[in-house]
């Protein structure tokens, strides 16, 4: 397993999968500890959601990389 999917648990591995999966992108809301978590990991980045309270998380290159370094390696 890569070191930097250890970085990620369970629930964000399959949220970026999702998000990979659905346009590149997750509709959540803003304050998502476990997505804001990934940001600050540089595995996502937030945009501004249909209202304050929501967001959009995209998965970076970076991000992809490493779930597609999972995928691989299972």
């Amino acid at each position: 397993m890569s070191e930097k999917l250890k970085l990620m648990d369970k629930v964000q591995v399959e949220n970026m999968r999702h998000a990979v999966n659905s346009g590149n992108r997750f509709y959540d809301d803003f304050d998502n500890a476990s997505w804001n978590d990934l940001v600050d990991k540089g595995y996502a980045t937030k945009r501004p959601g249909w209202d304050t309270d929501s967001a959009y998380y995209i998965p970076t290159t970076e991000g992809i990389k490493v779930l597609q370094e999972a995928d691989s390696n299972a």
